[in-house]
């Protein structure tokens, strides 16, 4: 499993609007092939800073798959228009898929 982190800057006060939008969407990319999970943070400390951590089957399910669907243009018409630049997106492996050399 590859979990997905975005760091996602939005506009000054358009949080609860994020967060009503991601609620509405959010069944566009786990209707996505690959993808398991899909969650919206809103930070605690860096006022209009969200994550959002989407869990998926394969890398390329997110970078390959996904960008082409019609939920991918969807899912960024509803989230896109909050945001002050593109999130700064991150890649991690969940521990179970991590193999280490002995």
């Amino acid at each position: 499993m590859i979990y997905e982190h975005a760091e996602l800057l939005v506009h000054p006060g358009a949080g609860v609007r994020l967060e009503a939008d991601f609620a509405a969407a959010r069944h566009l990319l786990l209707e996505t092939s690959g993808c398991r999970s899909a969650e919206l943070l809103r930070s605690v400390d860096q006022p209009d800073t969200y994550l959002l951590r989407v869990g998926w089957e394969r890398l390329e399910d997110h970078t390959e798959v996904f960008p082409g669907t019609p939920q991918a243009k969807a899912f960024a018409e509803a989230v896109a228009p909050h945001c002050v630049a593109r999130p700064r997106v991150v890649h991690y492996a969940a521990q179970e898929d991590v193999t280490t050399a002995g």
